[in-house]
């Protein structure tokens, strides 16, 4: 295998399991949860022990428990943790001297429940609504709001009881069927407004200062999950954001805390012993009222949820029997499921800039793209893994992983040689920390950058978003792309943006909407993809996705088709949105599977009508090219398709043409005869009623053909009868030829498969040519009669389209492109096909308009594929004249 293993960096020995890590990369320190009730603290950069908190009472051992799992604030102020006491500790870190290797951890508050829970499994704290939220093996879910406020609202009163806490109950019993007891509690009073700062200072001054905390009963969800709550992960605020326009509540359980702040959410993701992922939103409003709401759709990942890891869009989950479940939280679907090679449950998951680090007994298994790595650390059984960033100096950046097993050892490794550097140097705080010098540097913003373009359409060409036949590589990067997608929209002024799940599992379409200003405004829907296809390295001269700017041309896979006009569409909108200029409405709808025919597009958009817009005007889109180098186009037709595969077998197997010819009828030669009956041997098809619904060509279309071969140069002699030929009548063509078996010249194949593709014209029914193209191959066949089988095989089909160039729309597209280019725009149509134009035309009830942005050298699905960038900065600047003067 090409990765390597990591380089162990230190290791840490204990007398006791390591069940719990948590890492404060700034402050360089970890912190370790024990089995025998303790805190382990390391100082990173000098690898000692620095401290070692012991839970409970020396005295009263019954009050010692398991240090489950841990969790700390954001600004690293707090620590957290839970365990088998069914307690929650809040802790103070200050202090630190990297230095002498100090440091100082107080335990601030301790959080209870009147109702026995049980073990506490799984912990999170969301820093912007001041909230801890836990997961517990009664099955329920527990939140505590406002918590720091709460805390110095107890101080007043110096109440501190601590034989109320579970660990100390006489009668504490744990019934794992459901909960009992008494719960909640009245709600504390109003504080005034305050911040964990304050806490802060104080734990540092009065050693002392220690509160108890109850939640209340109102914050507790009996049965959020049937079974222990293994796991909660939370997503960062942003990401919480994109999600939360499409939540749809089950149920709410809010707790009104009065407290002036800005409205917030944020939310999680728990899993459980039945196998279910649910997510979670928990919100405080301007008044200080937090609440809960979980989503009415549930992920099912069918087996217990040990573990969770979420890199947004995608949640990792680690289930048992060493499997590995990865969904898309924007749409809700299960994208893909990996397998460790050992078959051993999976305790804990890590996931870093796309590679994934799934621990189990056995090991950590790195799963990278197509890549599956194993190794063993030299510990025991593994339970608890921390990946993070170390920042040893301003400009050095250090991947580190540390795993904790059963034998009480704790390892920390460098994951340096193990990631592609190439996938996480630029990462998230990179390209914002450069976002922000050039707004602190005045650059403006308001006018187009081609700079800025290019970036966005570099790490638009990264994603290797092949939609057919993709490997888990491919379908988690489409995925990826969507999300990217979806993040730009939101970051470019869109009022809404979402990713719209597609059936069976394909990939999302990606929504957004710009508002224009004015009054009677129009909407206008571009219409795109993210998707591509397959790129062979081997025979390009760069890397077909990573964007290469060399002699005025864009180079790599998608520049042409379709992600760089995308690009040019999305900033045509951005430079009217950042100039207060945009008047009309502008929607985009991109999809990821257009180059396998558009699945599920057209149910995507049924169901989601209302928010695409009841009302549109125009369909806008630019998926082909010009027909040569120098002559911008307008295309107005686009010939329909029918690909099928035709499949002739028989009841024996392969057999040898020296012992078996000439015996049976066979299928190969029954095959040759039927595809034989499609054409005469003037190429003419013989389809009944193939060519009844024909019309001849207008004396204006006529005018325009011979317009583009008066006026471009297609660097061969083209007549108009070709374009004729070749853009305005049907053909069939025989494309692809397979047969079963070795392939060996003297071997009878049991079956084979030719491969037709019919192109069809606006004139023709697709559902009418193929049900005579069906008919007639099963009357030539019986003909044949052959003992052997007929299999016919729809692949895909798109309807042809014929758009009107003298409307509104062209015509304003005529006047900016002629303006731009100094010249007139040839109008074409083509001999291609594109699944979706007349779909969608008819699901909204609007024309199509087609712009070509490239050239005809695009090389568009070909080797080296490239887009001039003066076309596609002209196109920008053209769309947002169009778009204003719909």
């Amino acid at each position: 295998m090409s990765t390597p293993s990591p380089g162990l960096i230190h290791r840490w020995d204990h007398c006791f399991s390591i069940l719990s890590i948590v890492t404060f990369p700034r402050k360089k320190l970890l912190f370790a949860g024990t089995q025998d009730s303790k805190i382990l603290v390391f100082n990173l950069p000098t690898y000692n022990l620095v401290s070692t908190i012991t839970l409970g009472d020396v005295q009263d051992t019954h009050t010692r428990s398991s240090v489950l799992c841990l969790e700390r604030s954001s600004d690293e102020k707090y620590l957290f943790s839970g365990g088998a006491d069914s307690l929650v500790r809040v802790w103070s870190v200050y202090d630190v001297d990297s230095l002498n290797s100090s440091i100082q951890v107080e335990e601030v508050a301790t959080v209870y429940s009147l109702t026995d829970i049980g073990d506490i499994f799984s912990l999170r704290y969301l820093d912007t609504l001041d909230t801890l939220v836990f997961g517990c093996q009664n099955a329920s879910l527990l939140f505590l709001d406002n918590i720091f406020d709460r805390i110095l609202d107890s101080h007043g009163s110096h109440e501190r009881n601590i034989n109320k806490l579970p660990h100390r109950r006489y009668d504490k019993f744990f019934d794992s069927l459901g909960p009992s007891g008494r719960t909640g509690s009245p709600s504390p009073s109003r504080v005034a407004e305050t911040s964990s700062n304050t806490i802060h200072k104080c734990a540092s001054t009065e050693l002392q200062m220690h509160r108890i905390l109850e939640v209340p009963s109102e914050n507790i969800i009996n049965y959020a999950h049937h079974g222990f709550i293994y796991s909660i992960c939370k997503l960062c605020l942003k990401c919480s954001t994109l999600l939360e326009d499409g939540k749809k509540h089950e149920h709410v359980h809010s707790h009104d805390y009065n407290k002036n702040s800005m409205a917030v959410s944020e939310c999680i993701v728990s899993g459980g012993g039945d196998g279910i992922s649910k997510m979670w939103f928990l919100s405080k409003n301007e008044k200080g009222a937090v609440s809960i709401n979980s989503i009415a759709a549930e992920l099912d990942n069918e087996d217990t949820v040990l573990s969770q890891a979420i890199e947004f869009p995608f949640l990792y989950c680690g289930l048992a029997d060493g499997a590995v479940k990865i969904w898309d939280l924007s749409t809700k679907q299960l994208v893909s499921t990996l397998h460790t090679p050992q078959k051993h449950d999976v305790i804990s998951i890590s996931v870093y800039m796309d590679h994934i680090f799934a621990i189990n007994e056995s090991g950590t298994t790195l799963f990278y793209e197509n890549e599956v790595v194993q190794w063993q650390p030299n510990q025991g059984k593994m339970l608890s893994s921390d990946i993070f960033a170390r920042h040893d100096a301003p400009s050095e950046k250090q991947i580190s992983f540390l795993t904790g097993a059963n034998d009480g050892s704790l390892t920390l490794w460098d994951l340096s040689e193990v990631m592609h550097p190439s996938d996480w140097a630029k990462t998230e705080e990179f390209v914002q920390e450069l976002r922000k010098q050039q707004i602190d540097s005045g650059e403006d913003q308001s006018f187009l950058n081609s700079e800025e373009m290019l970036e966005t359409l570099r790490d638009l060409i990264a994603f290797q978003s092949v939609s057919q036949n993709p490997d888990t590589a491919q379908q988690l990067a489409s995925r990826r792309c969507a999300s990217h997608l979806q993040k730009l929209f939101v970051k470019f002024g869109a009022s809404k943006a979402k990713l719209l799940p597609v059936k069976d599992g394909k990939n999302p379409v990606a929504f957004a909407l710009f508002e224009g200003k004015n009054k009677n405004k129009k909407r206008v829907l571009w219409y795109g993809h993210y998707d591509v296809v397959s790129g062979n390295q081997h025979r390009w001269l760069t890397d077909p996705f990573s964007l290469t700017c060399e002699n005025g041309f864009m180079k790599g896979r998608g520049v042409s088709d379709n992600k760089g006009p995308l690009v040019a569409a999305l900033y045509s909108v951005v430079n009217l949105i950042q100039r207060d200029q945009l008047l009309n409405d502008v929607v985009f709808l991109v999809e990821g599977s257009e180059e396998i025919g558009s699945p599920g597009l057209a149910q995507a958009c049924i169901e989601n009508r209302d928010l695409i817009g009841q009302q549109i005007d125009w369909i806008f889109l630019s998926n082909s090219t010009w027909v040569d180098q120098e002559n911008p186009c307008l295309n107005y037709g686009l010939r329909g398709v029918i690909n099928a595969q035709i499949t002739v077998g028989g009841e024996q197997p392969d057999r040898h043409s020296g012992i078996d010819g000439g015996l049976h009828k066979e299928p190969a030669a029954d095959l040759i005869k039927l595809i034989s009956k499609l054409q005469d041997e003037d190429g003419r098809v013989l389809i009944p009623g193939f060519y009844e619904p024909l019309k001849g060509l207008s004396e204006v279309d006529y005018q325009r053909l011979n317009k583009v071969v008066e006026f471009a140069n297609m660097g061969k002699e083209v007549t108009v009868e070709d374009l004729i030929t070749n853009w305005t009548k049907p053909s069939l063509s025989v494309t692809t030829m397979n047969i079963s078996g070795p392939g060996n010249i003297t071997v009878i194949p049991q079956s084979a498969t030719i491969g037709v593709s019919i192109r069809l014209v606006p004139e023709q029914e697709v559902g009418k040519i193929e049900e005579s193209l069906r008919k007639y191959l099963m009357q030539c066949f019986d003909r044949l009669s052959s003992g052997n089988h007929l299999e016919i095989s729809i692949v895909n089909e798109a309807e042809a389209w014929l758009g009107d160039p003298t409307n509104h729309a062209y015509e304003v597209l005529k006047e900016a492109l002629t303006f731009k280019w100094g010249k007139e725009p040839l109008l074409v149509r083509e001999g291609g096909s594109i699944p979706c134009i007349r779909t969608l035309e008819r699901l909204l009830a609007a024309p199509a308009v087609q712009i070509p942005c490239g050239q005809s050298t695009d090389n568009a699905h070909l080797d080296n594929e490239n887009l001039r960038i003066e076309n596609w900065t002209y196109m920008t600047e053209i769309l947002s004249k169009v778009f204003n003067k719909l």
